[in-house]
C-alpha cells in the first residue's frame, strides 16, 4: 500500500495513524507469525474466540478513527468554493466515505462467526487498498482544491486558534506530536470523535444531558419524551461510544469539548 502526501501537515497525519491502525490488522494473529499461511482451523474454540475478540476491538477502532478522519475532512470542504468542479468533488469524496464505512462494517459482522485470520486478512486489504487509492484520488485534490501551493500548511498562530475555535474544534493533531504517545493520543482523540459523530442527533442531546449529571427522569421532563425512550438512547449512546459507566463517558465528553 502507497498513501501519497497530501501537502496538508493535519491530513498526511492521519493518514500515518491510519496507516499504522490497519497494519494491526496483519498482526493480531499470533500463529501467523510462525507460518505465513496460518489459518483458524489448527487452533480450538478458545483461541479462536480470543481472537474474535481483538479482531472486533481493532475493526472497531478502525471504523470509528475513519468517521472521525471522514468528519474532518467534510468539514474542510465546507471551506471549498461553490464551483461545479469542487462540488464534483465533494459529492464523489463523501460518497468514499460512506463507501468504506459500508464495506467495514459487513466485513465486521462477517467476523462474528467466519474465520477470524480470513476476515481480518479480508479487512486489511479492504482498508489499506482504499486508504491509498483515497488519498491519491481524492485527498490529494482536496488539499490541491484548497490552492495551496506550498509542501506543507502552515498557518500562523491566530488564524490557527481561530480555525480551532470555529471550525476544527477538536483538530486530532493540535499538540505537536514528540513521541508514540502522544501520537496514540492523537489517534484516540479522532477515534472518539467518530464513535460521537455516529450518534444520531436525538442522542447527542441525551449524550450531554447525561454528562452533565441529569437522571433518566430528569432527561424525560427536559424532553418531553417517555422514559422508556430516554432509556433506549442511553443504551444506544453506551454502545456506540464504547462505555459501561458515566464517569467512563464523561472522561470522553472532556476530549470532545
Amino acid at each position: 500500500m502507497t498513501i501519497n502526501l497530501t501537502g496538508h501537515a493535519e491530513i498526511d497525519q492521519q493518514h500515518d495513524l491510519l496507516d499504522s491502525m490497519v497494519g494491526q490488522l496483519a498482526e493480531f494473529c499470533s500463529e501467523a507469525g510462525q507460518n505465513p499461511d496460518a489459518n483458524c482451523d489448527g487452533c480450538n474454540a478458545f483461541k479462536q474466540k480470543h481472537c474474535r475478540s481483538v479482531l472486533a476491538s481493532i475493526a472497531g477502532e478502525l471504523a470509528a478513527f475513519l468517521a472521525g478522519h471522514s468528519a474532518y475532512e467534510e468539514k474542510m470542504m465546507e471551506l471549498l468554493p461553490n464551483t461545479p468542479s469542487c462540488q464534483s468533488h465533494i459529492k464523489a469524496h463523501k460518497a468514499a466515505h460512506e463507501g468504506i464505512a459500508k464495506q467495514l462494517k459487513k466485513l465486521s459482522l462477517e467476523g462474528s462467526f467466519d474465520s477470524p485470520r480470513k476476515v481480518g486478512t479480508q479487512i486489511w486489504q479492504v482498508a489499506g487498498d482504499w486508504l491509498g487509492d483515497h488519498s491519491t484520488l481524492f485527498d490529494t485534490r482536496l488539499v490541491s482544491l484548497g490552492k495551496s501551493d506550498s509542501p506543507k500548511i502552515d498557518f500562523d498562530g491566530e488564524l490557527v486558534t481561530m480555525l480551532d475555535q470555529h471550525v476544527f474544534p477538536n483538530r486530532p493533531t493540535r499538540a505537536k506530536a514528540s513521541s508514540a504517545t502522544n501520537l496514540a493520543l492523537k489517534g484516540k482523540k479522532l477515534e472518539i470523535r467518530g464513535r460521537f459523530e455516529s450518534l444520531s442527533p436525538a442522542q447527542r442531546t441525551v449524550f450531554w444531558l447525561v454528562v452533565s449529571g441529569k437522571t433518566n427522569p430528569e432527561i424525560c421532563i427536559e424532553l418531553s419524551v417517555s422514559i422508556n425512550t430516554i432509556k433506549t438512547h442511553r443504551a444506544a449512546i453506551f454502545q456506540k461510544m464504547d462505555v459501561k459507566t458515566v464517569l467512563e463517558l464523561v472522561k470522553k465528553a472532556d476530549i470532545l469539548r
